[in-house]
């Protein structure tokens, strides 16, 4: 009984921990559009110049 108790305690709180971690980590990983820009414009320079 007691580790049933313990699992219902503490599933949602790793669960939450989990989800929160992968939020930071994708919005670190987002670009801005004028970094996206660059980046394409590098690219033309790049390539077809």
């Amino acid at each position: 009984m007691i580790m049933n108790y313990e699992i219902i305690i503490f599933t949602p709180i790793f669960s939450l921990l989990i989800g929160f971690i992968v939020l930071r980590i994708l919005k670190k990983r987002k670009r801005s559009a004028k970094s996206i820009y660059k980046l394409i414009d590098d690219l033309e320079k790049k390539y077809i110049y």
